[in-house]
């Protein structure tokens, strides 16, 4: 019985390769979306009264396992309390939800799923939260300026599913050349 369920789906996949894989394919060509995150790769410092700071927080993107995935490598400096948490992020273009997802995992075993969202023009991630009983969706945006050396990285939270929102924080990061 169960020899006979696996040479069903291997028929399957014989007969109607696309249709089985489709899902999991990425698309034949770039476009606007898809390309978003071109101007990612790079090692990015936070800017400290608009200067690059080399000493604050800085993250190091690398390409991923395609032309549309990227590794992440996060150390966030507090200088408030003299720590540092270090955390990787993976970003990748689903063909699926046609969307940029995001996975975050931290030192301490923080772990999260993001959805990606486009709001005007830009791609956000968004998350439920419930921190001590205080229930918010979440949403952060890379927007990159200028020539893509230069983003803006924002975080709001909103207490009416995203009618209206309140910002968090906003910061700056440059790329290293």
């Amino acid at each position: 019985m169960r020899y006979l369920k696996h040479l069903q789906y291997g028929l399957l996949i014989l007969v109607f390769p696309t249709a089985c894989l489709a899902q999991n394919r990425l698309p034949d060509t770039s476009n606007k979306d898809t390309d978003y995150f071109d101007f990612w790769p790079g090692t990015w410092y936070m800017e400290v009264d608009g200067k690059m700071d080399t000493t604050a927080t800085k993250f190091v993107v690398e390409q991923g396992v395609n032309e549309w995935t990227y590794e992440e490598t996060w150390v966030l400096v507090y200088p408030e309390s003299n720590s540092i948490y270090k955390a990787r992020g993976i970003r990748g273009w689903s063909p699926t939800t046609q969307s940029w997802p995001y996975i975050w995992m931290g030192e301490s075993g923080f772990f999260q799923q993001w959805e990606g969202r486009k709001v005007d023009g830009h791609w956000y991630i968004y998350k439920h939260f419930n921190i001590n009983g205080d229930k918010y969706l979440s949403r952060q945006a890379w927007i990159p300026e200028s020539n893509g050396t230069r983003l803006m990285r924002i975080s709001e939270k909103s207490y009416d599913e995203g009618k209206t929102w309140e910002l968090r924080f906003k910061e700056y990061y440059q790329k290293k050349l």
